[in-house]
């Protein structure tokens, strides 16, 4: 049974690790129905038509339908068992280059927050408004008007929220070994499959089910594990500091929204609160993300100083070798005696 379980295990690590690794359907030379011209493979390389079409049957309706909802190729259902099952690895395919293997990732938010939203009005567990969460403050304000922003739109307003992720992401892990310098327009996708991820467990919470948002934080880690390549306590104190610097980012985002509303009453009071709030983010937001991003910086500078160092002692061995080569040989000789003993 243990040795059933571990085979098992290996088998979908190797799968995590390399799922697309297509066989061809057949060796045997087709016809393309769309060029007529012979070819080997799953897609024709004149017309790029894939191989095994024929004329239109039930099974083509049925596709051509589920493509308006993102079930024809690279299909919705595809994409979302990926990012299930091989989360970080799956988002480090997409923004290293490998298009195809998945669905379009905003397209694919905009769908699912369409569907949950729709799921949340019919079948979810009754809510109370957003609005009526922070009527006890009396007026509007920039987190309110937000909220009730995002409440109303979901798929935008979590590509809103997971948008705040996207700097310090960048801050803290662009030396990270699995995945080196990535870029801000990488982290943008990064946390758009991370959003679809979140609008699913907030889906399932309405739904009253257990653990749901606890399952959110859990695959928040196992991604940016997968994804960045560091240890696991590395990972997790960085994606904290991820967190709390996504929250600073959108205080001082509200503070901004809130300047052209009160600057008109009361301006020297504005600015003072402006240059407290400023002080403040610089102590609790900078510091610490400021901090994270010297650590990631200090260890790439040790990691490359390292096979900087293996490179020289390497090449330096090759050159004494070709110097001496005999004091070489006989330094293999002897030490394959002495395997040998």
């Amino acid at each position: 049974m243990n040795v059933t379980i571990r085979q098992t295990w290996e088998r979908f690590k190797a799968w995590q690790l390399a799922p697309f690794a297509n066989e061809l359907k057949s060796s045997d030379r087709q016809l393309c129905s769309n060029c007529g011209r012979e070819f080997v493979g799953n897609y024709c390389p004149y017309c790029s038509q894939r191989a095994g079409l024929g004329r239109v049957n039930w099974k083509s309706v049925r596709q051509s339908v589920g493509e308006v909802w993102g079930m024809g190729n690279r299909s919705m259902s595809h994409s979302l068992l990926q990012l299930f099952f091989r989360p970080g690895y799956f988002i480090r395919d997409y923004i290293s280059g490998k298009r195809q293997v998945s669905f379009p990732p905003v397209k694919m938010l905009l769908i699912i927050a369409l569907v949950a939203s729709a799921a949340i009005h019919y079948w979810g567990a009754e809510t109370v408004s957003t609005a009526a969460d922070f009527s006890d403050l009396g007026k509007s304000n920039a987190l309110v008007d937000f909220a009730v922003w995002a409440d109303a739109n979901k798929g935008w307003g979590m590509l809103a929220i997971m948008s705040m992720m996207v700097l310090p992401t960048w801050l803290l892990f662009r030396h990270a070994p699995g995945y080196n310098q990535h870029t801000v327009p990488e982290g943008f996708f990064i946390q758009v499959f991370m959003g679809i991820l979140l609008v699913i467990f907030l889906t399932l919470d309405s739904f009253e089910v257990s653990l749901a948002m606890w399952l959110s934080v859990v695959y928040y880690f196992i991604t940016y594990h997968q994804l960045f390549g560091y240890g696991w306590w590395p990972t997790i104190w960085r994606t904290l500091l991820c967190w709390y610097g996504a929250v600073m980012v959108g205080i001082t985002i509200a503070a901004i929204y809130e300047v052209p509303a009160r600057a008109k009453n009361d301006l020297p009071r504005l600015i003072t609160e402006m240059a407290v709030t400023a002080v403040v983010m610089l102590l609790f937001a900078v510091v610490p993300l400021g901090l994270g991003y010297l650590i990631g910086h200090f260890n790439e500078r040790r990691r490359r100083q390292s096979i900087i160092a293996k490179t020289k002692t390497k090449e330096y061995v090759q050159e004494d070798c070709t110097d001496n080569n005999d004091a070489c040989v006989g330094s293999a000789d002897a030490s394959a005696e002495t395997t040998g003993d």
